[in-house]
């Protein structure tokens, strides 16, 4: 299990107050860390604070909310918030600097039309630098839901759950558009879809209005009335598109686009095929499995073809470990409880586990 915090306050003002004073440690050595991975990969000259500032102002126009948590985060932590706008904003501005990241995570949720109890089920790859820069972290509502979601110290949210039927997982995607701006960032899509949104529907409304200057993909899963769906929204600078499960109710994504038109913008497998390895192996895995549950999607998951770009990933251990990515954490989501399980480290070092249980 991953660190848990779960807030008192519910204002959102006062609930980043707390959040940042509990946390303000990490959450300036977050921004630093974040301040150097942006130095390293920049092929542009750029301001750190002046792009955080632009990200505060998008972030204010689509989720109020987010921005007085934000604000509140920063005054907690004693920390400027510009800054937090731009860690908020980390992949925007990644794109905007022009870097090069291969993509991260796989994403596997299988649905059943006659079953409101779905599997979801992601892996989590980011730069071993931020591996101890991530919680759970539980956040109840005045309404008297709670939003569950795991992310960064200072980021509002990343994949998740809420208390309402309503779960995400998350896939960063590249397209030759991004960058040409700060957009709305994806990371506070992904959380403002969680607090708002109670219905399939609304949720897809939500995120096809995020006007978002770089790409990902966000998984909605949804049960309600002993059924449940899924389908991958590709946020891109030209607008998002779907992806439904296949007939068998089952969706894999990583991080390649799929939908059309954005696909033929898409650079990452020209970049980095090991998309296209990861996609197919797990949907060839966990094909025709009518039985399937998350311990199987574990067991697929644990696989270590393509080293460096497996789906369960590690770093080369004969280079120096700055700068390489590896699978940080393991993300299951329960979205008919509200739930969700955060597992340090890849599949490897829990299929075992869980089989004993």
């Amino acid at each position: 299990m991953s660190l848990v915090f779960r807030s008192t306050q519910t204002e959102p003002a006062a609930r980043g107050r707390e959040f940042g004073e509990r946390h303000a440690q990490r959450i300036r050595a977050g921004v630093e860390q974040y301040r150097a991975l942006f130095e390293r990969v920049a092929l542009r000259p750029f301001d750190m604070r002046d792009m955080g500032a632009e990200a505060l102002v998008r972030i204010a126009e689509f989720a109020p909310p987010l921005q007085a948590e934000i604000l509140g985060m920063a005054e907690g932590a004693q920390i400027d918030a510009c800054l937090l706008g731009a860690i908020n904003a980390r992949t925007e501005i990644l794109a905007a600097l022009g870097a090069s990241l291969r993509g991260e995570c796989s994403t596997v949720v299988r649905v059943d039309a006659n079953s409101a109890h779905p599997v979801a089920v992601q892996t989590w790859d980011w730069y071993t630098d931020f591996a101890d820069q991530w919680l759970t972290w539980e956040i109840p509502h005045a309404d008297g839901s709670v939003t569950t979601t795991v992310t960064e110290f200072g980021i509002v949210g990343k994949a998740g759950v809420n208390s309402r039927g309503i779960g995400v997982h998350f896939n960063i995607l590249h397209h030759q558009r991004d960058g040409r701006e700060i957009g709305v960032p994806v990371h506070v899509a992904s959380r403002w879809m969680l607090d708002s949104c109670s219905d399939i529907n609304e949720a897809l409304q939500l995120l096809s209005s995020a006007r978002v200057s770089a790409s990902s993909s966000l998984t909605v899963i949804a049960a309600a009335d002993n059924s449940s769906t899924a389908v991958s929204v590709e946020l891109h600078p030209g607008g998002p598109g779907l992806v439904f499960p296949n007939a068998d109710g089952l969706l894999v994504h990583t991080n390649h686009f799929v939908s059309s038109p954005a696909r033929e913008g898409d650079t990452e497998p020209r970049q980095y095929p090991d998309t296209l390895v990861r996609y197919d192996l797990l949907t060839r895995r966990l094909s025709n499995r009518p039985d399937l549950n998350a311990l199987h999607v574990l067991g697929a998951m644990n696989n270590h073809l393509g080293t460096t770009g497996a789906v369960c990933c590690h770093p080369d251990s004969m280079q120096p470990s700055s700068g390489q990515y590896a699978t940080l954490a393991t993300i299951v989501i329960d979205v008919a409880n509200g739930t969700l399980e955060a597992l340090c480290g890849g599949p490897c070092g829990h299929v075992r586990l869980l089989a004993a249980a």
